[in-house]
């Protein structure tokens, strides 16, 4: 396996975006293991868990519907 699966301690990363959630800004933590991501906002304890092959398969139809906008655009702008 990779060496994410090979880590004896727990991976934890802030990151520097936020998120206006119960009248605050909230930075978006993220919780790594082998085979899925856990997201919350610092200061809570809801979390949210995804696979590593749900962020690619998002990840992919978001670059489709930015391809196609930007086609729809472009037929757009020769009319």
């Amino acid at each position: 396996m990779t060496a994410l699966a090979q880590r004896k301690s727990r991976l934890v990363l802030v990151t520097s975006d936020a998120v206006f959630e119960k009248g605050q800004r909230r930075e978006v933590v993220v919780e790594v293991s082998p085979y899925t991501a856990t997201l919350r906002l610092k200061g809570t304890r809801t979390r949210f868990e995804v696979s590593w092959a749900g962020i690619m398969n998002y990840a992919v139809k978001v670059a489709v519907e930015k391809e196609r906008a930007e086609k729809k655009a472009a037929r757009k702008g020769r009319r």
